[in-house]
């Protein structure tokens, strides 16, 4: 057959295919279209083909088709209901690599339908298509918010969880639309803040609620898996969508928050991999930034009330759960109790861990790490430490407060005896950010111009001057810092380009100044 006989057969087909798909023909007739359409898809895909089917398409009846049982395919139409749904996936996976279909409202519509037929014992492609269909959208701005939808999020959340042990293509796709709807609100968000918190007014509640609950079951296997997953999509959250989220969501708030910190008591009370050791620190410390120190200390409203440099007192109100942990056979109070000395003190012991890590650095003692070890040490330096230290100064402000507070220390998260346990780790921790202080002033990085850039000296500077203003155990070795410090400050004031660090360690030197005119 020639070029131009085979080209007028495909339009000859072309025409009477639409012509059988449009509105107002038979069930039977567009089942025919249908079949014929996909075998014109075998040969064409243009832009020109695609639009002129879509424009004529019959979209509730593709719904139809998307979802039909056996009982409903007639009987001349040659093909079980298997392939029919197939078919139709196959048609809508087809409009879904243009994008000017991709945008319309006719695909958007279908999404739900789509969603609904995700299955982890899948036999066909289906589930693999329309998970690549739903990556697609998460790509394009004009569509992509859609992806917020509370249920279409928990369709996805579901065959998560449902496919963690056959992992594979459409997991990681699953997983990745997840991950990308955390940053498709984050970048919503950065354009018009208002609209987005419209929008998604139901989203963080739902999805929260959803993949928080397998998270607290003491049986769950794949914790790491979902740690991993919450931490990686809640770094893109900004602090105040999430911060209105919870003002909105106050109970759905405090049974989520539950559900992960009975996760990660589990996780944290058990030896894991270092990278899951390090997934509980980023979490609880994102969540800290996000929902204030309330997630740590429940008797305390806010952040700032906590904070070392705050002594406003504040009563607190009875916290009100609909949901217990039965999952740890612990009360609500004890799950408050638990996990708070859990992350004050292992905080404390990942502080000085951290600085054995550093210290070794200094001295060359350490190997020199390659690929994924040097990149999850690096995770470490830049990500864990300075959320490790958040967590300290919010421990050091509470203890400041109760200590001030005798109604809060009688009914309080720690007797006399556990607050007595957490100053002494606090103690532990800061005596080893002091030594690490003073190891890397005399070595051959503890210059001025290289300490003025050193992200680790300045924020640990920063938290050590906060616990010296509160405990002076350990001020007399602390003063050798003082001159160093004065000469980093001086250098700031000298150079233009260093001259917005000098509000940040002002302070820190006016403190260190103090201890030197008391030493």
């Amino acid at each position: 057959m020639s070029e131009s006989t085979s080209s007028n057969s495909n339009s000859s087909d072309l025409e009477r295919c639409l012509e059988l798909l449009r509105p107002g023909t038979s069930d039977e007739s567009k089942f025919i279209g249908l079949t014929l359409m996909s075998e014109l898809l075998q040969i064409s895909q243009d832009q020109d083909t695609m639009t002129r089917f879509f424009d004529n398409m019959d979209f509730p009846f593709l719904d139809r088709m998307m979802q039909i049982e056996e009982s409903s395919v007639p009987s001349e139409a040659g093909v079980d209901a298997t392939a029919i749904r197939s078919i139709a996936i196959d048609i809508m996976t087809c409009f879904s690599t243009h994008w000017e279909l991709l945008i319309r409202k006719e695909f958007k519509d279908r999404v739900p339908t789509m969603l609904s037929l995700l299955s982890a014992s899948d036999a066909t492609e289906n589930s693999k298509k329309i998970l690549k269909m739903m990556v697609r959208i998460s790509a394009y701005p004009q569509v992509s918010m859609i992806l917020t939808n509370p249920g279409y999020q928990s369709s996805i959340v579901a065959h998560i969880l449902d496919t963690f042990d056959i992992k594979g293509e459409t997991h990681e796709d699953a997983v990745t639309v997840f991950k990308r709807t955390f940053l498709i609100i984050q970048q919503g968000f950065k354009q018009n803040p208002k609209i987005v918190l419209q929008i998604t007014k139901d989203f963080l509640p739902t999805v929260m609620t959803k993949i928080s609950k397998p998270f607290s079951v003491l049986s769950e296997t794949h914790k790491p898996e979902i740690l991993q997953m919450l931490t990686e999509s809640v770094a893109y959250l900004p602090e105040q969508y999430m911060q209105q989220h919870v003002k909105d969501h106050t109970v759905e708030t405090r049974n989520w928050a539950r559900n992960l910190k009975s996760g990660l008591i589990q996780l944290l009370s058990t030896r894991q991999a270092p990278t899951t050791r390090d997934d509980c620190f980023k979490l609880i410390g994102f969540l800290l930034q996000r929902l204030g120190a309330d997630w740590i200390f429940p008797e305390i409203p806010t952040t700032d009330t906590i904070l070392a440099e705050t002594r406003t007192k504040k009563k607190s109100s009875p916290a009100t759960l609909v949901h217990s942990m039965e999952s740890l056979s612990l009360t609500d109070a004890e799950i408050d109790k638990k996990f708070a000395a859990l992350v004050v003190h292992l905080s404390c012991v990942e502080a000085r861990v951290l600085m054995d890590e550093h210290a070794d650095e200094l001295s060359g003692t350490t190997t020199k790490k390659e690929g994924d070890d040097a990149r999850q040490a690096n995770i470490r330096k830049e990500q864990v430490l300075p959320l490790v230290y958040e967590i300290l100064e919010v421990s050091i402000g509470y203890l400041v407060l109760v200590s001030e507070d005798d109604e809060l220390l009688e009914r309080g998260l720690f007797d006399a005896m556990a607050l007595l346990k957490v100053q002494e780790s606090l103690q532990a921790a800061f005596s080893a950010v002091l030594d690490y202080l003073l190891d890397l002033q005399t070595s051959k990085n503890g210059t001025p111009e290289k300490l003025v850039s050193n992200m680790n000296y300045l924020a640990s500077m920063r938290i050590l001057s906060v616990w010296l203003t509160e405990d002076d155990s350990l001020h007399a070795q602390a003063v050798a810092l003082f001159p160093t410090l004065e000469e980093v400050v001086r250098l700031c004031k000298s150079k233009s380009s260093q001259k917005s660090l000098v509000r940040l360690l002002q302070p820190i030197l006016d403190r260190f100044q103090e201890l030197s005119l008391d030493d």
